[in-house]
């Protein structure tokens, strides 16, 4: 069965969330289906963060529903919504600065876990598949950039997620960590955790996604493969521009 064939792990149907009088997502509808990679991109401003924000239920969706595995998590508490298998990370990272590296990943991996005990091996086992097992009695305030990108994926992946949101995490890595933390993305992806991803790196979202979606001021205006976003003239427009068509010759 191919990913197009299954029926959608997430589902939503209408959303909207508004700041003031101001709309920065419009009735916003998309499905993300197990084991899919589905990329969201858009020029700043367009509203993806807040995608992120309103279907992990730290934001509230004005209008519409959401639906996470056939439970409706419109007013769920973001705590809920993880316990149920959808979690997600955070474009800057804050990891808890005074205590170790596994203990950080151990406060994840609590949400799921029965005992401390539990959340001690679930810790050390993502970690050591994140390749942070030999920092794990570092104090989360010691990493590096590259090194607190991954815990925080760690953190996300100790509370064994069905559905993983990335927010931006290869955001101000250099190159070489650029291709690490790919290599990293694409092994979660072959464990069979769906993974919707915000990246501004286009070699890397095309690369990466089964599909993506696209946003400009908060409204859908594309979804497709790589390759039929890659030639959509409106994505073009709106956010490749220019110097996308110069780099593809």
């Amino acid at each position: 069965m191919t990913n197009g064939e299954k029926r959608p792990m997430l589902e939503a149907d209408g959303i909207s969330k508004w700041f003031g009088g101001n709309a920065v997502l419009n009735d916003l509808s998309f499905a993300i289906r197990p084991g899919e990679v589905v990329g969201l991109i858009g020029p700043n401003g367009a509203g993806k963060t807040t995608v992120f924000n309103v279907i992990s239920g730290f934001y509230r969706t004005r209008t519409g529903s959401i639906k996470f595995d056939g439970t409706d998590i419109s007013r769920l508490s973001p705590e809920a919504i993880c316990r149920l298998g959808l979690c997600r990370t955070f474009q800057i990272t804050r990891p808890f600065s005074n205590i170790s590296v596994t203990k950080n990943v151990m406060i994840g991996a609590l949400n799921r876990e029965g005992s401390v005990r539990k959340a001690e091996k679930k810790a050390e086992e993502v970690l050591e598949f994140v390749r942070l097992y030999d920092r794990r009695n570092l104090l989360g305030r010691n990493l590096t950039i590259a090194d607190r990108k991954r815990l925080e994926i760690a953190r996300g992946l100790a509370t064994s997620p069905k559905l993983f949101l990335l927010d931006e995490v290869m955001a101000g890595l250099n190159p070489a960590e650029v291709q690490e933390m790919i290599k990293l993305v694409r092994q979660i992806a072959e464990r069979g955790i769906a993974l919707f991803v915000i990246e501004h790196i286009m070699a890397v979202i095309m690369g990466l996604s089964h599909r993506i979606i696209v946003l400009n001021h908060g409204e859908k205006i594309a979804e497709g493969e790589p390759a039929q976003i890659a030639s959509d003239k409106e994505v073009i427009k709106a956010y490749l521009g220019e110097e996308y068509l110069i780099a593809q010759g």
